[in-house]
C-alpha cells in the first residue's frame, strides 16, 4: 500500500510518498533549484495556461518586472446592496491594470481566514479563493502524478493548527481549505496537523527512548505551529497542540516597515508647512501585493505631490518607481534574501537599483532581532502555552524539532532555549519534514 502526503505550505509545498518500507520525497518542480520543493505559487495568464511553482514566478518576472503599470476604470457588473426596507442595485466599477499580461498569486493560504475576500476578477473571469487555492492545489497533484507515475486518488493535506487567533475566523480557514481541496477531483481527502505530521516524521527516524516529551516547532511562511508529543515506540502520542498566524511573510513585512520604507519616503514632510505626508500611503508598503495598490490615481496623484513639495523627493522618486514599474515583488525577494543571510551572517544588505531606485540598505541580526521583538515573544509564548497544555513544566521538554524555513531564525531558537532549558534542538529536514511525516501518517488513517 502507497500513501501520499501533500505539505500545501504557504510558500513552499513537497509531496511524500509511504510504500510500508521507505518515504520518499518526490521532484515537484524541474524549474526549481530543489526540485522536492515547489513555491506555492499561481500565476494567470492574460492569454495561455495556468502554471505553478518556480515557472510561475519565472514568467510573472519576464512579464511584469519594470513594465508600465496603467490603471482604468472599468465596469464590472452589478452590486446589490440590502438594507431593512429596500434593496438597491448599482453598477459597480473598480481600477484595472490594462496592461497586466497576468496575475501572480503568492501566500494563497494566508488570506484563508480572511472572510472578506471573497473572489476576485482575473481578467473578465471571477475566480474565488477557494477556485484559486484549488487550481494550485491541481497543478501540485498532476505533477505529484508525473513524478510518481500513477494517479493519485487519496492523500492527507497538512494544515495549520491554528489559522488565526480568532475562533470563527479559524473555522471558515478550515472549512475554506476542505472546499478547495474537494475541488481538486480525488477520491480521498483526509487532513493533518503539520507539526503532527513533522513529529511522525521524527520519531520514525530518531527512534526516541519511549515516554520521551518533546516540542515540535513548525516555523513556515504564513504560521507557527506547535505540537508537544510522547514518543510511544516508533509511534508518538500527541498531548497538546497550539499556534498563532505569524509567519516568514510577516518578518519580510517587518524589515519593510521598519528600516526600508523610509527610503521610499515614511517620514517625508511637505515643506514649508513641516505637516507629514499622509501614513496611509506608506501602509500599503508592507507587501509586494499591497504595493499595487498604489497605483490608483488618487494615490499617485498624492506620491507624485510630495515628491515635488516634501523634504523626500529622491525617495519619493523611487517610491513612484516602484508603484509604476511594477518593482514590489523584486524589492519583497531582496528583502527575503537578507533576512535568509542573517540567519548565518552578523549583516546582510537588501539591494535594489533599477530606474529611480538605489536602494542598498545593511541590515545587522541586532536591528532584525529588534524589529522582530513582538513575534519572537508571541512564538515563545504559544511554545510555553503548549507545554502547559500538555501537563508538562517546561524542564521536562528534553528535545525541540525545528522544521519550516522561519525555524532557523537565530533569535527564535536563542529564545526556545531560553524557555525550553533542558531541552536540544534538532532541526528536522526544514522544508519537507512535514510531508514526509504526512505520508507516514496516512497507514495510520487509512
Amino acid at each position: 500500500m502507497v500513501t501520499v502526503g501533500i505539505d500545501f505550505g504557504t510558500s513552499n509545498s513537497s509531496v511524500a510518498v509511504y510504500d510500508e518500507h521507505n518515504v520518499r520525497l518526490l521532484e515537484l518542480d524541474a524549474h526549481a533549484m530543489d526540485q522536492r520543493v515547489m513555491r506555492s505559487l499561481l500565476y494567470v495568464p492574460r492569454d495561455g495556461e495556468i502554471v505553478v511553482g518556480q515557472r510561475a514566478l519565472d514568467l510573472y518576472t519576464e512579464q511584469n518586472t519594470g513594465r508600465e503599470v496603467k490603471m482604468e476604470r472599468r465596469y464590472i457588473g452589478e452590486v446589490t446592496m440590502v438594507f431593512s426596507d429596500m434593496q438597491v442595485v448599482k453598477d459597480a466599477y473598480a481600477m484595472v491594470d490594462v496592461n497586466e499580461p497576468g496575475r501572480l498569486f503568492q501566500s494563497l493560504k494566508r488570506f484563508l481566514p480572511v472572510t472578506s475576500f471573497k473572489k476576485t476578477n482575473v481578467f473578465g473571469a471571477e475566480y474565488t479563493l477557494e477556485e484559486l487555492v484549488a487550481k494550485l492545489a491541481q497543478g501540485m497533484v498532476r505533477a505529484a502524478e508525473r513524478a510518481l507515475g500513477a494517479k493519485i486518488d487519496a492523500l492527507v493535506v497538512g494544515r495549520p493548527v491554528r489559522f488565526d487567533e480568532d475562533d470563527a475566523r479559524h473555522e471558515a480557514a478550515f472549512a475554506r481549505l476542505r472546499e478547495a481541496w474537494g475541488m481538486v477531483g480525488l477520491e480521498n481527502v483526509s487532513f493533518m496537523e503539520e507539526p503532527v505530521a513533522a513529529a511522525h516524521h521524527h520519531a520514525s527516524e530518531a527512534r526516541l527512548a519511549a515516554g520521551t516529551a518533546f516540542l515540535v516547532f513548525d516555523f513556515g511562511g504564513g504560521t507557527l505551529d506547535i505540537t508537544v508529543a510522547r514518543a510511544n515506540g516508533e509511534s508518538i502520542d500527541v498531548i497538546a497542540t497550539g499556534g498563532v498566524p505569524i509567519g516568514g511573510d510577516l518578518l519580510d513585512s517587518r524589515i519593510m516597515m521598519t528600516r526600508i520604507a523610509p527610503r521610499f519616503g515614511r517620514g517625508a514632510r511637505y515643506q514649508p508647512e513641516g505637516l507629514p505626508v499622509p501614513a496611509h500611503v506608506f501602509s500599503h508598503l508592507r507587501s509586494w501585493q499591497t504595493i499595487v495598490e498604489l497605483n490608483r490615481p488618487d494615490r499617485l496623484e498624492i506620491i507624485r505631490n510630495a515628491r515635488r513639495r516634501s523634504d523626500s523627493p529622491r525617495e519619493l522618486a523611487a517610491l513612484e518607481s516602484l508603484v509604476t514599474r511594477n518593482h514590489g515583488l523584486d524589492l519583497f525577494r531582496a528583502i527575503e534574501r537578507a533576512k535568509i543571510a542573517l540567519s548565518d551572517d552578523e549583516e546582510a544588505e537588501v539591494r535594489l537599483r533599477v530606474d529611480e531606485i538605489d536602494l542598498a540598505e545593511e541590515i545587522t541580526r541586532d536591528e532584525f532581532d529588534a524589529a522582530i521583538g513582538a513575534q519572537v515573544k508571541s512564538a515563545t509564548a504559544c511554545a510555553l502555552r503548549a507545554v502547559e497544555d500538555a501537563g508538562c513544566e517546561p524542564g521536562e521538554i528534553s528535545l525541540v524539532i525545528t522544521t519550516g524555513g522561519s525555524s532557523l531564525i537565530p533569535v527564535f531558537r536563542d529564545s526556545l532555549r531560553a524557555a525550553l532549558p533542558n531541552a536540544d534542538l534538532a532541526a528536522s529536514s526544514t522544508f519537507t519534514s512535514v510531508a514526509a511525516g504526512l505520508a507516514l501518517a496516512g497507514r495510520v488513517l487509512a
